[in-house]
């Protein structure tokens, strides 16, 4: 009699397991990069956006979630939600935006908010026809992870600050974000272009996005940018620039 119960609960924990294994596997989304790897850093005002929009095929915005109105706002901190940029006008304002490629910084994703922020977020892109073309960036990988089980591409913004590196010293650090990325499979790791080539050496299978190259329009500058998207494994590199550049 043991042993037929012992067996019918291991049957019942491998197929559970199993389902589990299958319904992970069967989550996927469909997002691929843009072909033109220079995307506009920070279009968080209608401003910028009416200018970044007609020169750039990708554009980053920083979004904050309100959970008390349940929505999305195009602001780097709470102060700048007075501006009253909902998520759905900062897309409203752009023509055909299936034609563009988008990434979403979110500020205040967390445990706690992301299964609401998944929710609206799936039900947004897919009004727009945007999901194969929005990637959505944090730091909180089990955050991450509940975004991408509702279909969504994420980026792991990776943590490469020179003081973690010395409490915790270089192979640690590297085992503790290869145990994240394990645990999150994410479509791509991210991090400030000042701290090229980090994620390049210890990540090379890995794709890589950089924000926020040096601001001035210069051709020191430009060259640099170009330089990192020569890299195969370096999909987007986000520029203050205002002039275009075709890469």
């Amino acid at each position: 009699m043991r042993n037929y119960l012992f067996f019918l609960l291991f049957f019942i924990f491998f197929i559970s397991c199993r389902q589990s294994s299958v319904n992970d596997s069967q989550i996927q989304n469909n997002f691929s990069f843009s072909p033109h790897k220079i995307w506009a850093h920070r279009v968080n005002t209608l401003e910028e956006l009416e200018k970044k929009h007609q020169i750039f095929e990708g554009l980053e915005i920083d979004l904050i979630y309100s959970k008390y109105l349940n929505n999305l706002y195009v602001a780097h901190d709470e102060s700048d939600t007075m501006r009253g940029i909902l998520l759905e006008d900062w897309i409203n304002y752009i023509p055909n935006p299936e034609k563009k490629w988008y990434w979403f910084d979110l500020k205040n994703l967390n445990k706690k908010n992301a299964e609401n922020i998944a929710n609206l977020l799936s039900e947004i892109l897919k009004k727009y026809e945007i999901t194969d073309k929005t990637i959505c960036e944090n730091r909180n990988v089990k955050a991450l992870a509940v975004l991408k089980r509702k279909g969504l591409a994420v980026a792991y913004w990776v943590n490469t600050d020179v003081f973690i590196w010395k409490i915790f010293g270089e192979k640690q650090w590297k085992k503790t974000i290869q145990k994240d990325i394990t645990f999150l499979k994410p479509n791509a790791l991210c991090c400030s272009y000042t701290k090229y080539p980090i994620l390049d050496t210890f990540f090379p299978n890995e794709n890589i996005l950089y924000w926020h190259t040096p601001v001035k329009f210069s051709p020191e500058n430009v060259e640099f940018t170009i330089s990192l998207c020569q890299m195969p494994h370096v999909k987007v590199v986000l520029v203050d620039y205002d002039e275009p550049i075709c890469y």
